[in-house]
């Protein structure tokens, strides 16, 4: 291996370490200025939660309709 591709591979490979750790810093910036308080989340939560209860409800519902009806 050569002396200077072993130079231009380190050098590269510092460039890209400065310009991730730029990146991820920016990213962790923006996450830190979207986030979404915890009640908010739970709240989003619990509405889901109870959407999806009523779904499987209304889907049990129907299960026993098909089942008990067959020769109607």
């Amino acid at each position: 291996m050569e002396l200077e591709s072993m130079g231009i591979g380190a050098a590269s490979g510092f460039l890209t370490a400065i310009l991730t750790a730029f990146g991820i810093n920016r990213r962790l910036n923006n996450v830190e200025n979207v986030k979404q308080e915890k009640a908010v989340c739970l709240a989003v939560h619990g509405a889901t939660d109870l959407r999806l209860q009523h779904i499987e409800d209304k889907l049990d519902d129907l299960n026993d309709y098909l089942r008990n009806h067959k020769g109607v």
